[in-house]
């Protein structure tokens, strides 16, 4: 079971980066608008996840196994997903497959790697890390939007605003940080935690109503936002 922990958590990893950073506007507008155009976005994921497990590539198994899942992620992302508990289930549904592959391929030894790369490849907490860091900064836009669309009865649809979508990545970045070293270095930056969603809190109060800032932006978004970002941040604390 010593390789299960790797090949679970840098899936993850490679989950996360090919739904969230790597799922633009263009490819969420393709995968919608043609027939097959979900095959871009489960190509994405497939270079993403193979690229995080090219240690264990030399082994068939993992080939066939992580290709199923590629093939069933096409299929879960065929079903609408209209609300926040909808989402959750879906990417449950994702992470249970990655399960699956890791504890199929637990006993698969990898390839040795370069001493520098090693020491972070096989390094459970900077893996933890990293799956802290893109849950909280980009899947945390979209958890704000779904929740938003599940309980704000007034919202309508539409594509993520550029300048909503950085801000809220770069605020959500400097929580998770500002908590971590609150508990590791001085309670001090406790204090710099909510200070980028203050300034974002008075940005949607009085450019709501701007199309190019925050158009259907509301201060509970803000909320969530902070909220989600500094659990995340007390949680890779004690990693």
């Amino acid at each position: 079971m010593g390789e299960f922990k790797y090949i679970l958590l840098w899936l993850i990893a490679a989950f996360l980066i090919a739904d969230y950073p790597l799922q633009s506007n263009l490819v969420f507008q393709i995968r919608y608008r043609y027939k097959f155009g979900g095959l871009l976005h489960v190509a994405i994921h497939a270079l993403a996840g193979l690229f995080l497990i090219y240690p264990f590539l030399v082994h068939w198994q993992i080939w066939v196994a992580f290709g199923a899942t590629i093939v069933l992620h096409y299929f879960i992302d065929t079903v609408s997903k209209t609300n926040v508990f909808m989402w959750l289930a879906d990417q449950a549904a994702h992470v249970a497959l990655i399960a699956g592959v890791a504890l199929l391929c637990r006993n698969l030894q990898p390839v040795p790697l370069p001493e520098v790369v090693a020491k972070y490849y096989f390094n459970v907490p900077f893996a933890l890390y990293v799956i802290g860091y893109l849950a909280a900064t980009f899947a945390g836009t979209i958890l704000v939007f779904f929740v938003k669309l599940t309980f704000q009865k007034d919202y309508q649809t539409r594509p993520i605003l550029l300048y909503e979508k950085t801000t809220g990545v770069l605020s959500r970045a400097i929580v998770v940080t500002a908590i971590i070293l609150g508990f590791k270095l001085t309670p001090a930056f406790f204090f710099v935690a909510p200070v980028p969603d203050l300034l974002r809190l008075y940005q949607v109060v009085t450019l709501r109503g701007d199309e190019r800032h925050y158009k259907d932006v509301y201060p509970a978004d803000v909320l969530i936002s902070f909220l989600f970002a500094a659990a995340i941040g007390v949680a890779l604390a004690f990693v």
